[in-house]
């Protein structure tokens, strides 16, 4: 008889799934998430908030990086989705 040995990583993924943890580990990892995306020079300039219900709300001190970000906005969230590895994020605020 032969039997397949889960690997504990796996184990723990299972776990976290059936409990609908995903979003709330994910959502906590957020604004680290947003630093490594938005690299040094944003890092510089915007200042995460929060996160509520998919929106994600960032404070950017300058109206011209605001913009900038704010045409960016599809790119970002995408960026943020594909690091989570699900949906998470449907807008992005910046103020």
């Amino acid at each position: 008889m032969h039997t397949s040995a889960k690997h504990i990583a796996d184990i723990l993924k299972d776990i976290v799934k059936d409990n609908g943890w995903e979003q709330g580990i994910a959502s906590s990892k957020l604004p680290f998430i947003w630093y490594d995306i938005i690299g040094e020079k944003g890092r510089a300039i915007t200042e995460f908030k929060r996160f509520d219900e998919g929106t994600l709300y960032i404070h950017v001190q300058s109206a011209p990086w605001r913009n900038e970000l704010t045409l960016r906005k599809q790119e970002l969230i995408s960026k943020i989705n594909t690091h989570i590895g699900f949906s998470l994020i449907t807008d992005i605020i910046f103020r």
